[in-house]
């Protein structure tokens, strides 16, 4: 057996024991000393140079971040009638008194960000290699659980409203990604030892306000059959891996960002020196669908299929007073609005996505339907204003767009760019999934060609618009018209269409 793999083992074991104490996430040195701290006067300079790790704990995407008695953990959601409140944690924050038994009965409360209490008591069920393990798992990979409690209160964002609820990674990308931590507990510096009575630094507690913080690293490892994570951690350097977590953090999920959307990937066993060891959530994702099915998953929450619209989390919370537009950048298979504008009036945008049918290999042409609801009224994507509501970007495929379609199975992704609009400097580039079973079209090929938004358009050219109907283009000098880039000159559809075209039928 490797050498180093035995050492882990016994370190992670040896903080296992120790874990119920408060002794959170650690910074190091560089970065405690760029953040205003002084290492030779540590104890009074260490909340001011936590206070911007404290602030950004609180950002929008870790709203759901809370903690039970000695542990962090995290909201995934509420019950269908609203009694119950699911919480994901590591396995040991539930079954310290009762190790071994699965499930139990729980005592104890669910609290936000602002310390309210959102849930209390219920049951707790731990993931199924906690007490049997197989051969080559140890005790990191087996270390996750949900909570099931009661819901006394429901819990809020910073506008007062329900809370969406988080995404979990279901996904197999994420070794040498960055990694964000949050988690409540003490905080220490540099070369903090897991136990208090090591180092004085460990044991401080901030004046005001709670001991909740972030910080970064990156996931270096997968081990016990890659059913755990680790994330490294630099005391003395420069490095992207600044931050640890130590006992105290036990049960925080570790937030990584994939096709520009923040993700739940790992829960926290604990953080030793010079790592952080977790859980490696996307092997447990049909564990977790079977104590909650209505948990959000990457690949569910970015899909567009022809059942229902698709809604994506108002990135806008994140900027400080800027509306977030959405643009279609250049791409292969997909075109849409190309310009943010500030205000379009009301109505959606089309996206044109170009698709395979998997069983014949046919591409098609595929309208989607995109919008923003901005309170008053929904816009198109790529307008800024809004009417002070959060205004989350929606996506929904609509039959009667895509009358001519055949049938079949249609599968493919696309990109799409939300920009803030005051925030210029805010730009994210999103991959999207499409998956349709279309079933009862028609199967015969049209007469006349099928309008696509942008294509070159002759004088006296007739398509066919997407409600099934007949268009010719005008002549000169209207002509032009047919073959701009926008959805206002769509046949049939657009508020000026009948400036390019004529409706034949």
């Amino acid at each position: 057996m490797n050498i180093n793999a035995v050492f882990r083992g016994m370190t992670i074991a040896f903080a296992a024991v120790i874990s119920i104490n408060s002794y959170a996430l650690v910074m190091n040195n560089p970065t405690f000393i760029n953040n205003g701290g002084h290492l030779s006067n540590v104890n009074n300079t260490m909340e001011h140079a936590y206070e911007p790790l404290r602030k950004e704990s609180y950002s929008a995407r870790f709203d759901a971040v809370g903690k039970i008695y000695s542990c962090s953990s995290t909201w995934l959601g509420d019950s269908k009638d609203g009694t119950k409140s699911y919480i994901l944690a590591a396995g040991h924050c539930m079954d310290f008194n009762s190790p071994g038994e699965a499930t139990k009965a729980y005592h104890g409360e669910f609290r936000d960000r602002h310390d309210r209490l959102i849930a209390k008591d219920g049951v707790y069920y731990t993931g199924p290699y906690r007490t049997h393990r197989p051969e080559g798992m140890g005790g990191v990979s087996g270390d996750i659980g949900i909570l099931v409690l009661n819901k006394k209160a429901p819990i809020l964002d910073e506008q007062g409203k329900p809370l969406n609820k988080p995404w979990i990674y279901d996904g197999s990308r994420e070794m040498d990604k960055p990694v964000e931590l949050v988690g409540y507990g003490n905080w220490g510096v540099g070369q903090a030892a897991v136990r208090p009575s090591d180092n004085p630094n460990d044991d401080f507690s901030p004046q005001q306000g709670s001991r909740r913080a972030w910080g970064q690293s990156y996931i270096n490892e997968l081990f016990e059959k890659d059913y755990a994570l680790g994330a490294p951690y630099h005391p003395e350097q420069v490095s992207k891996a600044w931050a640890r977590l130590a006992p105290g953090d036990s049960g925080s999920a570790w937030w990584q960002q994939h096709n520009g959307f923040w993700t739940i990937i790992g829960i926290t066993k604990t953080g030793v020196e010079e790592a952080s060891y977790g859980v490696r959530v996307s092997k447990y994702v049909d564990w977790i669908k079977s104590i909650y099915p209505d948990v959000n998953t990457l690949s569910q929450m970015t899909t567009v299929n022809e059942k229902q619209t698709l809604t994506l989390p108002d990135f806008s919370k994140d900027l400080a007073d800027s509306s977030v537009t959405y643009i279609v950048p250049k791409q292969s298979n997909a075109t849409g609005p190309t310009v943010p504008d500030w205000d379009l009036g009301k109505g959606y945008s089309e996206i044109i996505v170009t698709l395979p049918n998997i069983k014949t290999g046919h591409n098609q042409s595929i309208t989607l339907r995109a919008w923003r609801n901005v309170g008053c009224a929904n816009a198109p994507m790529n307008s800024a204003t809004g009417c002070g509501k959060a205004s989350p970007l929606e996506l929904k495929y609509a039959e009667e767009d895509n009358k001519t379609l055949p049938e079949g199975h249609y599968k493919g992704t696309f990109n799409l760019l939300a920009q803030g609009w005051h925030d210029t400097n805010y730009r994210n580039n999103l991959l999207l999934a499409v998956d349709l079973n279309i079933q009862g079209h028609q199967t015969d090929k049209p007469l006349y060609p099928i309008y696509q938004q942008g294509h070159h358009y002759e004088a006296g050219q007739i398509v066919t618009a997407k409600n099934g109907k007949l268009y010719k283009c005008k002549n000169k000098p209207f002509a032009k018209f047919c073959s701009i880039n926008s959805a206002a000159y769509s046949p049939g559809r657009g508020p000026a269409w009948s400036v390019a075209w004529i409706a034949l039928r």
